[in-house]
């Protein structure tokens, strides 16, 4: 199976995060064109470090959205790189929290990919 298969839809089943103690979540809502795909984060300011995470269908908020989750991510300022439309920007992760990201549109003054 290919990592695009595998990355499939995750209605059915509840997330489970491992926050608190220095570590905090990453709920990334994204295009719909990156269904399937696996968006990647890193430390900010070491982009060799990256990790990544499938792109699954969720009910939120009552709407069905495609979304990235990163269930525990060390407490501080990460990456979230580059990936289809959306626009590398860092983010802040912050201890025994989920911080939430609308990655359907670029925040001001952000860097677009190059096609």
């Amino acid at each position: 199976m290919t990592e695009r298969e595998s990355a499939g839809s995750a209605l059915s089943g509840p997330a489970v995060l491992d926050i608190g103690g220095g570590a905090g979540a990453l709920l990334v809502v994204v295009p719909a064109a990156l269904l399937g795909t696996e968006p990647e984060v890193s430390p900010a300011g070491r982009p060799d470090a990256r990790t990544h995470t499938g792109v699954h269908e969720r009910s939120i908020d009552g709407a069905v959205l495609p979304v990235a989750l990163f269930p525990s991510l060390e407490a501080g300022t990460w990456t979230l790189w580059a990936e289809g439309p959306c626009a590398t920007r860092d983010i802040e992760i912050v201890d025994g929290r989920v911080t939430r990201v609308d990655w359907r549109s670029a925040p001001p003054g952000a860097a677009l990919p190059s096609p």
